[in-house]
């Protein structure tokens, strides 16, 4: 597990969005979105529910058990 995996994970939940993650983080929203991508095949499981045209994140059980 990479620990910039674990830091793009985190700063999408104190953001609650992928976007403002990604301007935190000075990356850009792909490379956000392929870090949780990554995290969320290591762990086998969707840690975050995603609706397309929906501004903020939800995490999902799991998403939450794994904070």
């Amino acid at each position: 597990m990479d620990i910039m995996d674990l830091e793009v994970f985190l700063t999408i939940i104190r953001t609650k969005s992928i976007s403002s993650a990604a301007n935190v983080l000075f990356l850009s929203s792909s490379a956000v979105g392929a870090r949780l991508k990554s995290l969320e095949e290591e762990l086998g499981f969707s840690l975050l529910v995603r609706k397309k045209g929906y501004k903020t994140i939800q995490l999902t059980d799991k998403g939450n058990a794994f904070i």
